[in-house]
């Protein structure tokens, strides 16, 4: 690799050619984020027709987290972990983000997000012993969201259906901007 600094510069991180491979890669789980989001609309949807509600609980919340799993798969392409030898992967980052028109000040660029899901089982297991684990206690929930008063609430995945708001071990996450993010750049990627 570092006999192709030259060309990883002269390139920006991605020969012209490569570009098709990482559109391929980013469209996988832009498609899969899309498609979790129309599936999640036709459940909120289905909530006020159905016999019982609450049968929709989990599909609603694997939707929610699918959305959030594939953006945070997203978000690595455009802000790498690391910048790599000769800095490839900054480079690509700043390339992939010029060719599909992201700003900096992306929603989809949420770190708090990218580690939270892929460090979920040591998040839980911290959460679980770091306190106890007294009150109310919802390892799944979907609703509006509720007065919280002095008894500690605890939420292992929750969706507001008022506010829009992702909570999952004290982390919450407005979707909505993530969503919107997410169409705008499907919009940018048919488009070219």
């Amino acid at each position: 690799m570092e006999e192709m600094k030259e060309y990883i510069d002269m390139y920006e991180g991605i020969q012209p050619p490569h570009l098709a491979f990482y559109g391929q890669a980013i469209r996988f789980n832009l498609e899969s984020a899309i498609a979790s989001v129309q599936f999640l609309m036709e459940c909120l949807e289905a909530t006020n027709t159905v016999e019982d509600p609450h049968s929709l609980t989990d599909p609603i919340l694997d939707s929610v987290q699918n959305i959030l799993i594939h953006t945070a798969s997203l978000s690595k392409y455009f802000w790498p972990i690391s910048k790599g030898i000769n800095k490839v992967h900054k480079k690509r980052a700043q390339n992939l983000r010029k060719a599909f028109n992201i700003k900096d000040s992306s929603a989809i660029r949420n770190k708090e997000l990218r580690n939270h899901l892929e460090h979920l089982d040591e998040n839980l297991d911290n959460y679980l012993w770091s306190k106890p684990i007294v009150g109310n206690i919802f390892p799944a929930y979907v609703g509006p969201e509720m007065r919280r008063d002095e008894v500690p609430y605890h939420f292992f995945r929750a969706f507001f259906t008022d506010s829009g708001i992702f909570e999952s071990l004290g982390l919450r996450l407005d979707i909505q901007p993530i969503i919107n993010e997410l169409y705008e750049i499907y919009r940018g990627e048919s488009r070219g």
